[in-house]
């Protein structure tokens, strides 16, 4: 899943976990990954229209628990802004290939703090293939609502991922009377060239949520090119 507390949440988040990854007791694999892509869309809804580039830092310690924080420009109501995400939870394995993973996510714009969320999350992993529910009380600052999100991969050869999502989002209570249900799909293929991620799709929404004044219509067709560090 800002305002300006919330980028001292984040700095927090992460001195804090480099603490722990420093201690002696602890055994800690810290992961960042640096993308760029060439428009910011989040389940079916654009949040910035243009290029943008993005941070990602994970951090993975004892017993399957884990932390991190994203970063990247957004555009809501109408201006430019910011948006910082901090968020933890546990995975653990069930079998070989069964793993189960829940945790908690908080959402910031730094000058929207009224779209700012949090959510709880929690869903299975088989193989390739994923099966998450968030759960928000004030999704976006407005009502409570669910996202179920679908995705799997598939080699398509030694080189090439066909990737595969699905997402659909329900309101409750007076929230639903605003807001309908709403879904997303994504294909993309993907490849490495150089220790360069490339990806490149197509998506598609169905009654995409709208935020105000503050969402554009997404793009179709999509690129982005990262590098893990």
């Amino acid at each position: 899943m800002y305002l300006d507390p919330r980028q001292d949440h984040f700095r927090f988040t992460l001195a804090g976990l480099l603490l722990l990854c420093s201690a002696g007791t602890a055994r800690c694999q810290t992961s960042a990954n640096l993308t760029l892509v060439s428009a910011y869309t989040a389940r079916g809804v654009a949040l910035d229209p243009h290029p943008a580039l993005q941070l990602r830092v994970e951090h993975d310690l004892d017993a399957g628990w884990y932390a991190g924080g994203f970063a990247s420009p957004a555009r809501l109501d109408g201006r430019s802004q910011d948006q910082l995400v901090a968020y933890g939870g546990r995975a653990q394995r069930l079998t070989s290939t069964l793993t189960w993973d829940a945790g908690f996510s908080h959402s910031t714009f730094l000058r929207g703090a009224d779209f700012s969320y949090s959510e709880f999350y929690a869903g299975l992993t088989f193989g390739r293939s994923s099966a998450r529910l968030f759960y928000s009380p004030a999704y976006y600052g407005e009502g409570r609502a669910v996202y179920l999100d679908l995705s799997t991969a598939y080699p398509l050869g030694e080189r090439v991922i066909l990737a595969l999502h699905a997402g659909l989002l329900h309101p409750f209570g007076a929230y639903r009377d605003e807001a309908r249900d709403a879904g997303d799909v994504r294909i993309s293929l993907a490849t490495t060239v150089n220790a360069v991620r490339l990806q490149a799709g197509w998506q598609g929404k169905w009654h995409p949520y709208r935020l105000g004044t503050a969402s554009a219509s997404p793009p179709a067709l999509t690129a982005s090119a990262g590098i893990d560090f």
